[in-house]
């Protein structure tokens, strides 16, 4: 087992959310025993959790599953992308109590957006996908008010990079095309477009912000595809599993299981010299690196 944090090994052996993990630690019911002394004065849900150590929950230990659960959901409209939500708005939870009780989104789609929705129980993916460094593309189908075409400067804005307020770089399309556009016979109607926009990143409400930046009156979003993956002919509250094929081509976007292994030892290599240039370090992950 690669080393990791508390937190994500909680989250990676249960059905726990991270804010969850969080709550049950500040209730004092989360435990670990190390084979070792902790880096630190004591542990916390930040803190590296290695292969000899054990966890509990409950007083109960806790073992790593296998991931085995890919499920592509056809988020609807209006619906939060949450297992639950505090003040009782439509969420997640009535889908997920059918599914396994591992699984959990990858990532977010907003309230109005529709579309291909990653449910698993693979923690080790999800952060592949949700890592802009991995660079996997996402496909969103944009429905504009008004004609749209092909040489219009607004689609050479979202390839150039839009600032969407976010105090970030520019939000930058990797490819935009014109799918369809309806000239409305009926000028109390107007015309509509239909564009493809292709992403790399996930910042909140980007593609939203995109098309708000650029001029485009959105009148709906939907997500078709994840990497290589189409979402298929799924009904708008239904799922389907994933192929193996499929789920292979969702780690071969990431660069490979074995890439995406590369890079996470590389982090924590990066976190070593970190904390000990800072003057604390981390003795037991250094020896762990030595003895790859």
């Amino acid at each position: 087992m690669i080393p990791r944090r508390l937190d994500k090994y909680l989250a990676d052996a249960t059905n726990m959310s991270r804010r969850e993990v969080y709550l049950a630690w500040d209730a004092e019911r989360i435990e670990v025993r190390p084979s070792e002394a902790p880096w630190g004065d004591d542990y916390e849900p930040w803190s590296l959790i290695f292969a000899e150590d054990t966890v509990l929950l409950d007083g109960e230990p806790l073992e790593l599953r296998e991931p085995q659960h890919y499920f592509a959901f056809h988020k609807p409209e209006g619906v939060l992308t949450a297992v639950s939500d505090p003040h009782d708005r439509l969420c997640l939870a009535p889908w997920l109590a059918k599914l396994p009780p591992s699984i959990f989104p990858v990532g977010r789609l907003d309230r109005p957006t529709t579309g291909f929705l990653l449910l698993t129980d693979d923690g080790n993916l999800s952060f592949c996908l949700l890592r802009p460094w991995f660079g996997v593309p996402k496909e969103y189908h944009l429905r504009v008010r008004g004609r749209v075409l092909p040489d219009d400067e607004r689609i050479e804005m979202l390839l150039a990079g839009v600032d969407i307020g976010d105090g970030k770089d520019p939000a930058t399309a990797l490819k935009v095309e014109v799918l369809a556009d309806q000239i409305a016979s009926d000028p109390r109607i107007g015309s509509e477009t239909l564009l493809s926009v292709v992403v790399d990143e996930g910042r909140n409400r980007m593609v939203r912000r995109m098309a708000r930046g650029v001029g485009f009156k959105l009148e709906h979003l939907h997500r078709p595809r994840i990497g290589p993956v189409e979402m298929g002919e799924v009904a708008p509250g239904e799922w389907r599993r994933l192929s193996e094929d499929e789920v292979d081509a969702l780690w071969d976007a990431c660069g490979g299981r074995a890439d995406a292994r590369k890079r996470h030892i590389a982090a924590l290599g990066r976190h070593a010299e970190t904390w000990r240039a800072e003057g604390r370090p981390h003795h037991r992950l250094e020896r762990w690196l030595e003895n790859l």
